[in-house]
């Protein structure tokens, strides 16, 4: 908040900063801390603030907001049947409603290809056989109820033996 201050005989209203010149040139700007609600518990350990009071003030807050799962597999593995083939996997840490994202890729734009989502080798939600981009699908699954201990995987088919799919990662992040 502004403050109403005298200097050197005159008197100035809602000022909200001044600046001063310094000593071997320059100026220094020297605002009014009143407005900082933020105490040394809000603020993160180590860092340095301006109290209200206008002391300067050192945090003592650790951690902050509230922490969600995330977790991520990568894999090298291939499938080359025509049947869903489980390619990676992770074991869910915590029980919560998760986004789940993962990439697929295939040796040949043609034919029929697919991934699919299991929970605990149960299959998820339909399989994905749309959304190509030439080699790639990006999947994407929101509210996906994951219980902790609970095995997340992706599976793939390939349009023939003949042919390799792939899931480079599998990334799970609770909402």
């Amino acid at each position: 908040m502004a403050q109403n201050i005298t200097l050197l005989g005159a008197s100035y209203t809602a000022v909200p900063a001044v600046t001063l010149p310094k000593t071997g040139g320059g100026t220094a700007r020297f605002d009014d801390a009143s407005v900082t609600t933020a105490t040394a518990a809000d603020v993160a350990s180590g860092k340095v603030f301006i109290a209200a009071d206008g002391t300067i003030t050192t945090g003592t807050a650790s951690g902050g907001g509230s922490s969600k799962n995330t977790q991520v597999a990568q894999s090298t593995d291939r499938a080359t049947s025509s049947t869903y083939t489980e390619l990676v996997s992770l074991t869910c840490a915590a029980t919560g409603t998760y986004d789940v994202y993962w990439s697929t890729f295939r040796s040949s734009t043609s034919g029929t290809w697919g991934s699919q989502l299991y929970l605990d080798d149960v299959m998820y939600g339909s399989s994905h056989t749309s959304g190509w981009t030439n080699h790639i699908q990006n999947p994407h699954v929101t509210g996906v109820s994951i219980q902790a201990g609970q095995e997340v995987s992706v599976r793939v088919r390939t349009r023939g033996s003949n042919y390799y799919g792939y899931v480079g990662t599998l990334t799970i992040v609770q909402a």
